[in-house]
């Protein structure tokens, strides 16, 4: 998916990520694109101290299918003001099969995420410094759940762009 389809979905589908993330968006929030970094967007949303920065895209490949499925996303967040930066999420747009595991593969590194209803979450700061570190270095992402009723679905997102857009949130919400 390209061009103003794929930037609007993007855009919506990270602005829903990112409320979903930080629990409750802010009252008047306004969403503010700082830049589209090849298939990666970059997004400042909420209003002083409570803003988040996050990053997002759609995958670029899917392997299996479901008869109902909404949108799939790989997400970076930063919340300044809970001092929690890089903060991973992968959407996978169905639920997932109780107790299977969620997987990110990164090149040769795999990360086992966890999950919670539709989404997967990197662990710790650790974990997730790990991921961001993986996803800098790597070509493609891909994420293998295992929907509640349903095939294995693989989601393989491109990371084209990934570094640059984690490059303008860190600047926005004052990452170091």
């Amino acid at each position: 998916m390209q061009g103003k389809a794929y930037s609007g979905a993007c855009a919506v589908a990270a602005a829903l990520a990112a409320a979903a993330l930080a629990g409750a968006s802010p009252a008047g929030a306004a969403d503010k694109l700082l830049g589209k970094f090849e298939r990666w967007e970059a997004h400042r949303t909420g209003n002083g101290g409570d803003a988040v920065c996050f990053i997002a895209t759609l995958p670029a490949k899917t392997e299996g299918k479901l008869a109902k499925r909404g949108e799939a996303t790989l997400m970076i967040a930063h919340f300044p003001k809970r001092k929690a930066f890089g903060q991973v999420q992968v959407k996978a747009g169905f639920a997932l099969k109780k107790g299977a595991p969620f997987e990110l593969a990164i090149g040769t590194k795999s990360f086992k995420l966890s999950a919670e209803g539709d989404s997967g979450y990197g662990d710790t700061a650790k974990e997730n410094a790990e991921i961001v570190a993986a996803l800098k270095a790597g070509k493609t992402a891909a994420a293998t759940g295992i929907p509640a009723a349903g095939p294995k679905i693989v989601d393989t997102y491109s990371l084209d762009g990934f570094s640059k857009a984690l490059a303008a949130i860190d600047k926005e919400c004052g990452r170091k």
